[in-house]
């Protein structure tokens, strides 16, 4: 691997960007397909907002999930491929989208979400009727609002409370830009295509306080399309009260090559990273990206999610079969001086793949959260969920084994001298972990995994909502990462879910002997935490909910 590595650096090929599979989670449906919409976390639950519906047809709905189940709710007005902007207070503002079904017309409706009381109110109008547009919250708690589709652009202010007023005219009128603040009480205004939908790959930035100003870094570097509603704050990496605001979007040069650019304090450049951003598939195939990115800005990370293009006539690629992508950027290492480590994930192809700006959760996972294949008159319900949260040993492992290679290979291509010692250190932790990985051969590791079953059986060790691998390993005295790998190899699959199969199992038997017995009280006598983590790990098991399950088990 190292020679590999040299070999790559001294023809002057940047390295390969890291890549780890990663199964997702089939979560309960939406109530309604859509698409169009706004996803968010708010008060701690993920939010579907507002978008169409099968045939095109705006949904005035929103859906909010609570205790592993979609609840929906009735919005004053269908807001489809709207401007949804999280507020300061904890509230939503809601406003505009298309007035009739195949994305036609616009609206002047606005109202605003409490998603703590789940409740709508303060009902207004936009001083223009708008579609595809976006918002921005400066310090003051206005709302700076761009943006338009087929109608006349501008920009207008809402005054945080009912009232919406016009400020001045725009030079180029765009359809979803990039809405971005630049101080306390300024933002500026770009994108990628204009209100009528035409390409556009201009240098020129608007600006709320200030003439137009050119941008020598998008002369190159152009903003990847937003084909999908979001809001700057998905995308937002400052500290506004420390007054830097600082955002990440995706950029695209004629090659088709993506970059990261960073946006800071009105100011651009292109984000460090130890690779390049892939654009193809370790088996070849064109990776369609989604426009926008989401950050996790505790763990300073962001996440770019894809999927393979659509090949026509290619059955192994067709929409049913296509892998998704998710392109993880851990940018805080960037801002400490060094190249943001990159990690590609990818799943095996599935039917569920959709194209859609995910949400990052109170936990730091990803949920996708409806979408649609291909069109807009087929908008899907499906919700799959990515367990990013560091919660997936093996996941980081490889992605650390993939960052410690990019480090070699950059210090080879700087031209760094190592020492002598550091190099046969290293070569020496690589070679003793290629030595333990070949003697860890099948036959032992059926013999761990019997030795854990065994384990389970006798003392029902799963039934311990907080078991963790390392409990197991000291039961058996061995360590942890041999448990964990004899697992995965013998079963196929992780401990986490190895843990999950015997409590599903013990939550069956307990349903057949006790049909009345509260979902509660299965869950916590099966070992489960909650009773959102017991219905999900259920249907994802058996394909159905507990009682779902009990009625074709008494059938």
């Amino acid at each position: 691997m190292l020679t590999q590595v040299i070999s790559m650096f001294a023809s002057g090929v940047n390295t390969a960007c890291p890549t780890v599979k990663i199964q997702p989670e089939r979560l309960p449906d939406l109530n309604i397909p859509r698409t169009a919409h706004h996803v968010l976390c708010l008060n701690g639950e993920v939010t579907a907002i507002g978008g169409h519906t099968t045939a095109f047809i705006p949904t005035p709905t929103l859906e909010y999930y609570k205790d592993g189940e979609w609840h929906v709710l009735q919005m004053a007005y269908a807001h489809n491929d709207a401007i949804v902007v999280p507020l300061s207070s904890g509230k939503v503002l809601i406003a505009g989208g298309y007035e009739k079904p195949l994305g036609i017309g616009q609206t002047y409706s606005t109202e605003i979400y409490d998603p703590v009381t789940h409740t709508f109110g303060d009902f207004g109008c936009l001083d223009r009727k708008r579609a595809q547009s976006m918002g921005v919250e400066l310090d003051s708690g206005k709302v700076m609002i761009a943006g338009n589709w087929y109608h006349d652009d501008g920009i207008e202010m809402f005054d945080g409370h009912k009232s919406f007023a016009y400020v001045k005219d725009v030079e180029t009128g765009y359809g979803h830009p990039f809405l971005l603040r630049t101080a306390k009480d300024d933002a500026i205004i770009f994108g990628s295509f204009s209100f009528k939908g035409d390409s556009l790959q201009s240098s020129t930035v608007e600006r709320l306080k200030g003439d137009p100003v050119n941008v020598p870094l998008l002369e190159q570097w152009h903003p990847k399309c937003m084909y999908i509603p979001n809001s700057s704050a998905d995308y937002f990496i400052g500290d506004a009260k420390k007054g830097i605001y600082s955002y990440l979007i995706p950029v695209e040069n004629n090659d088709g090559q993506i970059a990261i650019a960073q946006v800071r304090n009105g100011e651009f450049s292109l984000l460090p990273t130890a690779c390049a951003v892939p654009v193809k598939s370790p088996w070849g195939q064109k990776i369609e990206y989604a426009g926008s990115l989401v950050v996790d800005r505790q763990v300073q990370r962001a996440y770019l999610v894809g999927r393979d293009i659509l090949i026509q006539g290619d059955d192994a690629h067709d929409v049913n079969n296509r892998r998704g992508y998710i392109l993880c950027i851990e940018y805080g290492k960037a801002q400490q001086g060094n190249g943001a480590p990159m990690t590609l994930y990818y799943t095996e192809p599935m039917a569920e793949n959709v194209l859609h700006l995910p949400v990052v959760t109170k936990d730091g996972d990803l949920m996708i959260v409806g979408g649609n294949r291909e069109d807009n008159y087929t908008p899907l319900s499906t919700v799959l969920l990515f367990r990013m949260g560091l919660s997936s040993e093996t996941a980081e492992e490889n992605a650390f084994a993939g960052w410690l290679l990019w480090t070699l290979g950059v210090l080879l291509f700087a031209g760094v001298l190592l020492s002598y010692f550091l190099l046969k250190r290293r070569q020496r932790k690589v070679l003793a972990r290629n030595q333990e990985e070949a003697a860890l051969s099948y036959a032992a590791g059926e013999e761990m995994v019997r030795r854990v079953s065994e384990l389970f059986e006798q003392k029902k060790l799963y039934l311990n909502s907080d078991l963790k691998v390392s409990d197991v390993a000291a039961e058996l005295s061995t360590n942890t990462r041999y448990v964990s790998e004899c697992i995965k190899m013998v079963k196929g699959y992780s401990f986490p879910q190895f843990i999950n199969s015997y409590r599903v199992d013990h939550a069956k038997q307990m349903l057949r002997d006790n049909p009345t017995m509260k979902t509660a009280t299965v869950c916590s006598e099966s070992g489960f935490a909650n009773e959102a983590s017991f219905f999900r790990t259920f249907k994802a098991y058996t394909g159905m909910t507990p009682r779902e399950w009990l009625a074709q088990a008494d059938a």
